[in-house]
């Protein structure tokens, strides 16, 4: 059988201010168990590159709230402080409406550039991806969304994660720390988030235990939050604060060509189970 790693999911994000990272997972703990890949390390190490064009398109459609758009980013895991480039993953992160869907693939750290550029590691990463169910899909697609939209390497954003999940798998929670942003192009270029993230993924029935610890830990509920934009308004435009989702040159409804063109190529790629008119 082979692995799914696609996601759909509809999230919910907070800040935390008045409690302790520790005091958050003593907390959780008591009602849902840790979820984690290494028992003896439940704390997880996670770096994402992000890619953007020179306009920072995709940071303008999500400042614009299109309620279709992607971003493309790499990501990898680790442990006690350490990352693992073997654990490493291209994925496509797409938004419809309030849902999210995650279509990924695993990639070696060393082919990402060659990948980015346009050069054909098919090959290369066929046997690896062996057990990913659509790979061969998603690969194509990203690829050619890449190459459409001139993406590069631009933010690299790394946080410590703890995640919860239920035997069920109907509630995933994550509380991350310790998050940074650098520029990938000068790493000397970065800055911090003073702040807790916790997002909770929840399908079917809220429990009330949800309820009464959203209470209790002070939960700060965000209508809008991102870490990718976070990064890029601390690196890129810092003069707008890293919270600023709200700026004007943003709230158009003008599309641009490449874009359309990229929405086009994924609805008719995954046949997303809830397609849209998209307008130009």
């Amino acid at each position: 059988m082979k692995e799914d790693t696609s996601f759909r999911r509809s999230e919910n994000k907070f800040i935390v201010l008045e409690h302790t990272f520790d005091e958050i997972i003593e907390e959780l703990e008591k009602h849902i168990p840790i979820h984690s890949f290494s028992t003896e390390y439940p704390l997880s190490l996670i770096e994402t590159i992000y890619l953007e064009d020179s306009d920072f398109t995709t940071l303008k459609e999500y400042l614009s709230r299109r309620k279709f758009r992607f971003k493309i980013r790499f990501r990898c895991y680790g442990h006690n402080g350490k990352l693992d480039e073997n654990d490493f993953w291209a994925e496509l992160k797409i938004k419809q409406k309030s849902i999210s869907y995650k279509k990924r693939f695993k990639l070696t750290k060393e082919l990402l550039i060659p990948y980015i550029s346009g050069e054909n590691i098919y090959d290369k990463v066929h046997k690896m991806n062996e057990g990913v169910k659509g790979f061969k899909k998603i690969y194509k697609l990203t690829k050619e969304l890449i190459k459409l939209n001139n993406l590069e390497p631009t933010l690299v954003t790394s946080y410590e994660r703890v995640a919860f999940q239920s035997k069920n798998k109907s509630i995933r929670i994550t509380v991350d720390r310790n998050i940074s942003h650098k520029s990938y192009q000068n790493p000397a270029i970065n800055k911090k988030l003073k702040a807790i993230v916790l997002e909770s993924k929840i399908s079917g029935k809220i429990p009330k235990w949800y309820k009464a610890e959203e209470s209790k830990l002070a939960l700060l509920p965000q209508k809008r939050f991102s870490k990718y934009a976070t990064g890029i308004n601390l690196i890129y435009f810092p003069a707008r604060g890293m919270y600023n989702f709200y700026t004007n040159y943003a709230e158009t409804e003008v599309m641009g060509n490449k874009t359309y063109n990229s929405l086009k190529l994924i609805e008719q790629s995954l046949k997303l189970k809830k397609p849209m008119k998209i307008k130009i």
